[in-house]
């Protein structure tokens, strides 16, 4: 019988805080690209141009900050854990207040869709907090 080689869950752990680095750096990349310069793509995702640009941005910028902030926690998984919490409370309050405009109608289902990566996340990094020491 073939031995299935896995991964250890040092190497895991790392990973999954790299992943979740290069998920905000690039969704709120082309989010702030898209808010520049193909301003007419709100539509697609049933969202109403706003009349300034400014605290949409000002978010997405904080969300790279966020994704910077799980490189940092890659380099050294037993450290920065305030980060990990900071992190699972902003996805999970992103998410909650997605789905609030949802259900109000202000949102459209591919938007919330796009979001819903904001719930598997917080979920993988409680995972982490509580298994981590384990290592």
């Amino acid at each position: 019988m073939k031995k299935v080689k896995t991964m250890n869950k040092k190497a895991y752990y790392k990973y999954l805080f790299v992943f979740g680095g290069l998920y905000n750096l690039l969704v709120s990349t082309s989010f702030i690209i898209t808010s520049i310069f193909l301003v007419s793509m709100f539509s697609a995702y049933g969202v109403v141009v706003p009349p300034s640009m400014i605290w949409l941005q000002s978010a997405l910028f904080l969300i790279i900050v966020f994704g910077i902030g799980y490189f940092i926690v890659s380099k050294d998984i037993t450290k920065n854990h305030g980060i990990v919490i900071i992190g699972i409370i902003a996805k999970l309050g992103i998410f909650s207040i997605f789905l609030i405009y949802f259900i109000k109608v202000d949102l459209g289902i591919l938007v919330l869709l796009l979001a819903s990566v904001d719930i598997a996340f917080p979920i993988l990094f409680i995972e982490f907090l509580l298994n981590f020491k384990k290592l």
